[in-house]
């Protein structure tokens, strides 16, 4: 017979008191609705029998919501992406609410238009994936539509962030990654990015040089590919990069597990062999490179728990639209495998 489940078990599951989930079940005013909310779905998720919806539903869920996921043309079909819509739908799904995905294309971006049907039937919340340019993000913000930003625009800071926004502990995790390396024996490190991309990558350049700083240790100019304008990562601009290094490194640390690939790959071409002859460690833990390369050294991205933490920070935000903004950052776990410890000095 199954265990009976108890208002105790659902508090140590989320991590709160007794008392605050005896409140939310029986709809007390002092409990916010997000944690009202998520009290409520981990206890229908954990069989709570004495869980009435109906009863709930008004003052323990927001009515239906139409949320709009939107994401850049070019990052549509991403698999990275991909795998977040999955599960952000998913939520979507169990929460009964609808949803629609909003591609912009690069001319609208520029342009500053939003979804045509913002303007007759604006949405209850939007959610944006990947990164766009800050002045479209201030576009999004000027409609007063609730929002959530997961990732953002490089030159958008802690400090002026436009709504609340999700991103993974970038800087942290590859300053942690290029240390290990430097213990391990490396002074002359490469950094492969799009700098210019999103904020996430300009936090990974930074955790980069931090390290470099710290251990002081030079930031060689000729080994850092995606800070200049129009460097666009490819086997074939990587491989012509390739060709006017005179010294190459002994490690080469990637924004991604994508471009850590693509340079493996450039350097076979050249015969340089990983870890043989040099060093690489990316960042994601994408599952659809690990298949092809399951010995990269990775920092996984989570992309399951931030689709769901983007959803209830948008519902959240729903409920507290004069709240203060809130940055969240996620941590994570560094895997390290033969793509860098397989290197032998």
């Amino acid at each position: 017979m199954d265990k009976k489940v108890t208002t105790n078990d659902i508090a140590k599951t989320l991590g709160i008191s007794r008392g605050t989930v005896s409140k939310a079940l029986n709809g007390k005013a002092d409990v916010d609705q997000h944690t009202r909310r998520l009290i409520i779905e981990t206890a229908a998720d954990m069989g709570y029998r004495r869980l009435d919806k109906a009863h709930y539903g008004p003052s323990g869920a927001l009515p239906d919501q139409t949320i709009v996921l939107m994401i850049r043309e070019a990052r549509y079909g991403d698999a990275y992406w991909s795998l977040f819509i999955k599960n952000f739908e998913d939520e979507i799904i169990k929460a009964n609410h609808h949803f629609t995905i909003n591609v912009i294309t690069i001319e609208n971006e520029n342009l500053l238009n939003l979804p045509g049907n913002f303007s007759t039937h604006p949405p209850s919340g939007i959610v944006t994936i990947g990164p766009f340019k800050k002045d479209y993000y201030l576009k999004i913000k000027s409609s007063d539509i609730p929002v959530v930003y997961v990732d953002t625009a490089p030159d958008i800071t802690d400090s002026d962030i436009l709504a609340d926004t999700i991103l993974m502990c970038n800087r942290e995790y590859v300053y942690e990654m290029t240390s290990h390396l430097i213990k391990a024996g490396h002074k002359r490190l490469g950094f492969l990015t799009d700098y210019s991309l999103c904020r996430s990558f300009a936090d990974r350049w930074e955790g980069f040089c931090d390290a470099l700083k710290e251990n002081n240790l030079s930031i060689h100019d000729d080994l850092v590919f995606g800070k200049k304008e129009n460097q666009h990562i490819s086997v074939e601009n990587i491989s012509n990069w390739f060709s006017s290094i005179t010294e190459f490194p002994t490690a080469f640390v990637c924004a991604n597990d994508f471009y850590a690939v693509i340079a493996k790959t450039a350097l076979l071409e050249i015969g340089i062999s990983v870890p043989r002859d040099l060093a690489i460690c990316g960042f994601d833990n994408d599952s659809s490179i690990s298949m092809l390369y399951p010995q990269l050294t990775s920092v996984d991205s989570h992309v399951e728990h931030v689709a769901r933490r983007a959803f209830q920070e948008l519902l959240w935000r729903i409920a507290n639209p004069d709240a203060p903004y809130e940055l969240i950052k996620i941590t994570s776990t560094i895997h390290y495998r033969n793509s860098t410890e397989g290197y032998v000095f």
